[in-house]
């Protein structure tokens, strides 16, 4: 069953430019293995950053969260947004889609 996750970063508000730029520049929504996936801003709130991912399966997104490619990802963004980073992931599964 297809699952899409819903991660929501909340990072210093003039950090979020430097946080988009790294995911751009670290090519990660492709590294991923995701089917597709979005990077999202929020224009009502400068600190937000949301990524949008669509998974084969619960296990395809289970290596991503495995892999170590993520764990030096997610220590790089710490590093950039000065270890202040408010993280929140939702996983859903997709029921049907247009």
């Amino acid at each position: 069953m297809t699952l899409l996750t819903v991660l929501s970063l909340h990072v210093p508000h003039d950090r979020r430019d430097d946080i988009v730029n790294h995911y751009l520049a670290a090519d990660i929504l492709r590294v991923s293995g995701a089917v597709s996936a979005k990077l999202c801003v929020d224009p009502n709130d400068p600190g937000a950053v949301v990524v949008i991912a669509e998974w084969p399966d619960p296990s395809a997104y289970e290596a991503w969260q495995a892999a170590p490619e993520r764990d030096e990802f997610s220590r790089r963004i710490l590093a950039i947004a000065g270890n202040d980073v408010t993280a929140t992931t939702d996983a859903l599964h997709l029921v049907a889609s247009t």
